[in-house]
């Protein structure tokens, strides 16, 4: 997984400042706590340290907090959905994509019959007007099934991300450079909040 961007408020430095200030006032409660025990002797009420309260704080924000607490958009799971190439005059592939994501990290994979590729990075915007949505860069590896001319590259994508009811969809557009030179259309739709196997989305898509 790589770092991502994202102009969300509950990203930066006010949030470490924020636990910073938590895990001071926990470390004091605790060590008041403590000292009320019967058993005090046996305790070592300075070991709670605001140190290690910190360190607990931003592993849990990390990874679970931020879904809670946080209006960062979550991405995680699997999505399925068609790709329209412009490749040999005009292609339409069915493609699966999995985010998996946590408060500053995060990868995108998305696989088709012929490739799979990953994100090297990406960006979250969700304040800027008329700008909002998801984009990264990607590097695709051609599968054993693949035409010979396919060869690795590199790419961007766009997508926007919107709700319909209670789905959440994503749509855009991508290009790719130098070996591949092809551009066109991407629309998602996750079907589950886990990462399932590739030929699992697929069955999923044909119900």
């Amino acid at each position: 997984m790589h770092g991502y961007l994202s102009d969300n408020f509950f990203r930066g430095p006010k949030i470490y400042f924020f636990l910073g200030f938590l895990a001071i006032y926990a470390s004091s409660f605790s060590r008041e706590w403590l000292s009320k025990l019967p058993l005090v002797d046996y305790f070592e009420t300075t070991a709670v340290s605001a140190g290690v309260i910190y360190a607990i704080l931003i592993v849990f924000y990390e990874y679970i907090g931020w879904k809670w607490i946080s209006t960062i958009r979550n991405l995680n799971g699997t999505w399925i959905g068609a790709i329209a190439t412009n490749y040999e005059g005009g292609t339409k592939l069915n493609c699966v994509l999995r985010v998996r994501q946590t408060w500053t990290r995060m990868t995108i994979e998305l696989e088709t019959d012929k490739s799979r590729s990953h994100t090297t990075m990406s960006a979250l915007y969700e304040n800027q007007p008329g700008d909002v949505g998801l984009k990264y860069e990607f590097l695709s590896e051609p599968k054993y099934q693949s035409v010979e001319t396919m060869h690795t590259h590199r790419g961007f994508c766009m997508l926007a991300i919107e709700h319909n009811n209670d789905d959440l969809k994503m749509s855009g557009n991508y290009f790719t450079g130098r070996g591949r030179t092809t551009h066109g259309e991407i629309s998602l739709i996750r079907v589950s909040s886990k990462g399932l196997s590739y030929e699992s989305a697929l069955r999923m898509m044909k119900r």
